[in-house]
Order: structure tokens, then sequence, then C-alpha cells
């Protein structure tokens, strides 16, 4: 079994093959190239750097670094990155070109305890590139990660056939401690699930999965301003609607007045959940998420933050008041994160990188939901409001991939994040054919618990599936 480092805080480090011995590269007399480290850390500072020489003479200045598989060159003589994988490289000077080069970024990964019981198994990565990247499968019991020798007592199985299967391993260095963790390298794109046996238990009842992909992840957005943490603040809010509702564009009306109003537009963002319509969402447990997220049972209802409903009636002017009371009650307070998004979309299958940069102290979540506008149906109407916009639905939520193995939707743990520390979550969203990818985009959120109470804490979204979100400060 090939053995892999990583590098997973900024207590830990390589060593082996990695930052302390570098790599000598030579295939013409007098010609040579080193590179500093062959394994570095995906996390955007650790660094390969490559240093030619000719008959001893440092001629690095002179020489250009290309990538193997595009034969581009690279501005610099170095390389970093924010995403896992082999890379490959060669340089060129003069007449000289060197072999290919390997430089292995490797991924951080959380080895910390937590507030456990029992046998669980969590995932390095939940989305690997086919041949490039591993997920590595971190095993705890009561909340420790087993030591190297009481994992040589893990079995891992494939969750669809229930057979044994034997991986690759990789051992990570946290704390100053070793840890021999079992990797999953995949050959082809697709789907596989594993559980986890260890002495007398197992995870079958909650197996993890691993998606592969043959097109490249999308890196880690960069962070213009690492040391801010003052970031622009929007509330979200979600719109419980339906096509049979006949008092429903009294909220729709009230709504498109704020998407164009000057001094709120920029302050929230917006989804819409119908109810017992054709554009519900089934969730795959066979729940509509309508159901789940109305608590009142009532149409028209709006929720704000996935929090507390908004106190709305029959009148447009009431609700735009509602609304914006919402608004301006969600940012009497700093937004506690701020959210970058970087994406990736291959025929129908859109990966999603969410970075998240706190301002305090806490435990994080993180939901990413996909809305399609533009959507035409005939609205039941008992009001006034003819306009023909009644009859569009924008923001229509078709992707809720926020926690939906839980009931509050308001996202996927992503464990304790310091004061100014960000951490990532990967997406991953398989389109119906039948949507307009162009008349989709995402809507991103971060929850928290602020006082005594988890709400979300900051919203953001995308212009396109294609575009990405930088940090925003004020």
């Amino acid at each position: 079994m090939v053995a892999l480092l990583a590098t997973l805080t900024t207590t830990s480090c390589l060593y082996g093959v990695g930052s302390d011995e570098g790599l000598d590269v030579e295939n013409t007399t007098g010609f040579k190239v080193e590179v500093s480290a062959t394994i570095i850390s995906a996390d955007g500072e650790d660094t390969a750097v490559f240093r030619v020489l000719y008959n001893g003479e440092d001629v690095t200045a002179e020489a250009t670094l290309y990538d193997n598989a595009t034969n581009q060159p690279y501005e610099t003589m170095s390389f970093s990155t924010y995403t896992s994988g082999i890379y490959q490289f060669y340089v060129i000077w003069g007449e000289h070109r060197s072999e290919v080069i390997d430089v292995q970024a490797v991924q951080a990964m959380d080895l910390s305890d937590r507030d456990e019981q029992g046998l669980t198994v969590t995932l390095s990565t939940n989305l690997v590139q086919v041949g490039k990247q591993y997920a590595a499968f971190i095993v705890r019991y009561d909340g420790k990660v087993l030591e190297p020798a009481e994992m040589e007592k893990v079995k891992i199985y494939n969750a669809e056939t229930d057979n044994g299967v034997a991986l690759d391993k990789v051992v990570a260095v946290y704390n100053g401690k070793e840890y021999v963790l079992p990797s999953y390298t995949a050959n082809k794109a697709g789907k596989k699930s594993f559980w986890v046996g260890y002495k007398t238990k197992n995870t079958r009842e909650t197996p993890v999965t691993i998606t592969a992909v043959s097109s490249a992840i999308p890196s880690r957005p960069v962070d213009p301003q690492p040391a801010n943490t003052d970031f622009v603040h929007r509330a979200m809010f979600t719109q419980l609607t339906g096509t049979w509702c006949g008092y429903c564009p009294n909220m729709i009306e009230a709504f498109h007045y704020m998407f164009e109003n000057e001094q709120y537009k920029d302050k929230f963002v917006h989804t819409a959940v119908h109810g017992g319509d054709e554009f519900r969402l089934t969730l795959p447990n066979g729940r509509d998420l309508a159901s789940i997220l109305n608590n009142s049972g009532s149409y028209p209802y709006t929720i704000a933050n996935l929090a507390y409903g908004l106190n709305t009636n029959n009148s447009v002017d009431s609700n735009i008041s509602a609304i914006m009371g919402a608004i301006e009650n969600t940012l009497k307070t700093p937004a506690r994160a701020g959210i970058a998004v970087r994406t990736e979309l291959k025929d129908n299958m859109l990966l999603v990188r969410a970075s998240v940069k706190v301002s305090h102290d806490g435990e994080y979540s993180i939901g990413a939901w996909l809305v399609e506008s533009g959507l035409h149906a005939a609205q039941s109407n008992y009001t006034d409001i003819k306009e023909d916009y009644i009859d569009i639905h924008e923001n229509v939520v078709r992707i809720a991939d926020s926690n939906p193995e839980g009931s509050d939707f308001k996202g996927h743990p992503m464990g304790h994040i310091g004061k100014g520390e960000s951490a990532d979550h990967l997406f991953i969203m398989e389109l119906d054919p039948s949507w307009k990818a162009e008349n989709c985009h995402l809507v991103l959120f971060v929850s928290t618990t602020q006082y005594n109470q988890y709400t979300i804490t900051n919203a953001v979204k995308t212009v396109s599936l294609t575009s990405g979100v930088e940090f925003e400060y004020k």
C-alpha cells in the first residue's frame, strides 16, 4: 500500500519525501532541476519552489515552469494550490527540457476530539477527482480518532455489496501524533458508499458516500483581505408559496417591490419553496420541503433566516413592512461569517466549493440551495393585483443541500471554527435536464448560535451557476 503524508494544522509537519528532502531531476549532463518539496499542503500557502542549475550555476531566472497537462507556462518558478491532487510539471531552459516532475498537494483534515458517542466515521472530503485525489476515512470511538494500533482492527465495507474492501493508507500528523487512515482513490466517476466495522460495532446504518468526478474540483477562493472579518451582512428569506394559493400574490407583489427597492435590494437574498404544486421539492425521504419548513401550515408564509416566521397578512403594504423590519433586525448585529464560492459545471453535474471565514469562535453550519427563476405557471389570485409577473415564479428552490437527514435544514455541520479562520465544504449537485441552467443560481448561507438560538448569520447568492462569489467586506 502507498503511504501518503498529510499536513493538518499549523502545528503539523511534512517529512519523508516532503519539505525536508525535495527532489533532483537531471536528464542532460550539467542541466539539473531541484524542487523544494514533492508533497505540499493544499492550503494555498505551502509552496513547491523550482530551482534550475547548469554546470552548478543557478539559471532559474532564465527558465520557465510548465504545467504538463496543459503545456501552459507559469509566471513564477513556484507552485501552490488550495486543491488536493497530483500535479505534473516540466522545466525548459534554452534547449533543455526536464523530465516530468510530480508534486502532490494533500488536504487538511480535522482530527480533533468531538462530542460523540460510540463508533463514528467521517471523510476528509466527500468529493474526489478521478485518479488525482483521495478521501481519507477518519474513524472515531467516543469522539476520539483511533490510534494506529486500533485502526488495524478496523474493517471497511462496500455498502452496496457488504463486501470488505482493501484500501491504501495515508499517514497524518496532528499535534505531533501520527495517525494511519484508510484512503480511497477512484479510478472512474461515480458514487460509492462505505461502512466501517470495529470490534462489535459498525456504522452500517449510517454509511458515508464518496463522489468521484472527472472534472476539476473548484479551488478555494482567494481571500483578498486575510486579516479582515467585517463582512457585508444579508438577511435570507424563504417564501412558502404555491400556485394554488389565492392570497400568495400579496407576498409575490411584496417581494417584487423589494427586488427593485434601491435601499434594500442588496441587503437580502430570496428563496421560494413551493408546496402542493408542480414546483414542490420532494426530498429523498419522501417529504416535501415545504411541509418541513412551514410550521404554521398557512399560506402565504415567509421565514426570516430560517429562524422565525414574519408577521404577515393579506396586505401588500404590511408584508413589505414586515420584510423591511426583518432586514433591519438582522443587520443590527454584525455578520459572524463571510462566504466565498467557486463552482465548476460540466454537463449536468455542478461542483461547489464554499469557503467560510468567521469573526467569532463557534460551531458553524453551511447550506447551499440551487434556485431557478423565470418559471411560468398560472397563479391562483384572489387579489386585485393583475400584473403579468404574478404568474412568473422567481428563485424557486430546486435543490436544498443543507442537512437533508435532519429537519431544520440550517446546514451541514462544519465543526468549530476559530476567529479569523476559514473552513471549506464541497457540494455536489446533479441538475435535472428539464431545468434551464441559464436561469439558475445558488444561494448559500451560514448558520450558528446567536442569543441561544441557532440562526442564519449571513447569506450570499451567485449570479449564475458558473460564477463565484468573493468574500465581501464592508
